[in-house]
């Protein structure tokens, strides 16, 4: 029975500790965008202002006091009628690169308020 437990904790920290090595961080959009190499294939949060929405929704604009980054929504399964010009969102994804052009995929809506 001690054993099953010592291997039963043993686990759970195993699991935390590459639980936590993946974890998402909050990341000013410049910094971002000038040192995106240390950002590709990481989990990240953004927080801004919504602008500029692309037809259909597809994509936007998001500002933060460091500068703007383009959004794609091609993750999110419909449209979230969150995303409205002038509102306030936190954004879980991943930055990536399409020609040259850094860009962020959206995977969650964390925060929303208008």
């Amino acid at each position: 029975m001690k054993r099953l437990l010592h291997l039963s904790i043993s686990f759970i920290l195993i699991i935390n500790l590459l639980g936590c090595e993946r974890r998402a961080r909050l990341v000013e959009i410049k910094l971002l965008l000038l040192t995106p190499d240390g950002y590709f294939n990481q989990p990240i949060v953004l927080s801004g202002k919504v602008n500029d929405i692309g037809p259909g929704g597809l994509w936007f604009i998001l500002e933060d006091k460091t500068g703007y980054i383009q959004v794609t929504t091609e993750n999110i399964p419909h449209h979230n009628a969150c995303i409205k010009k002038g509102n306030e969102v936190s954004l879980g994804g991943h930055l990536e690169l399409y020609e040259n052009h850094k860009y962020f995929s959206l995977n969650t809506l964390l925060r929303c308020s208008h």
